[in-house]
């Protein structure tokens, strides 16, 4: 009798366990590489924006952002004191993406030429992956900040975690 009791229970917590999993599928988009000449947004950072409105032939607007775009792309660059520290590259041909469907963040960090042997994984959901760059002290993220909206790949150095 506690032979089969303990069968029993252990059927049923198996199944418990089974209970509520749900296979998650990776979404895998086929991204048009970046032309020979796209700069990574990332190289930007640090520079100022008057050297980098000049490189880019985009004036800055009144905040002091430069805002480019092509049928792939739309790249924001914020600066603080006329410096770039932030920049921000969506990935039109992502879109829409869902906060609820994973991602291959690698691809999506191919796609903005950026040497993924460098980076050192930090944090990854469903929604998101963090990286960070120490030899250039960047932190990079990719996410879906919006259902609905392309993934997005950041680089800061100002919150680089090391």
């Amino acid at each position: 009798m506690i032979k089969r009791g303990l069968i029993f229970m252990l059927a049923i917590s198996s199944a418990l366990l089974g209970c509520g999993k749900q296979e998650t599928k990776v979404e895998t988009v086929q991204l048009t590489p970046p032309p020979a000449e796209f700069i990574s947004p990332y190289r930007f950072l640090k520079f100022r924006i008057s050297a980098a409105s000049d490189i880019l032939k985009v004036a800055p607007d009144a905040n002091g952002s430069i805002v480019t775009s092509t049928s792939q792309y739309e790249t924001r660059y914020e600066s603080n004191d006329g410096i770039i520290t932030y920049s921000e590259i969506a990935l039109l041909e992502t879109a829409p993406c869902s906060q609820t469907q994973e991602f291959d963040p690698i691809a999506m960090l191919n796609a903005v030429s950026v040497d993924v042997r460098r980076l050192e994984a930090q944090m990854r959901m469903t929604h998101v992956a963090t990286y960070y760059d120490h030899s250039d002290k960047l932190k990079v993220s990719v996410t879906c900040q919006q259902d609905g909206m392309p993934i997005i790949v950041a680089f800061s150095n100002k919150y680089y975690g090391y």
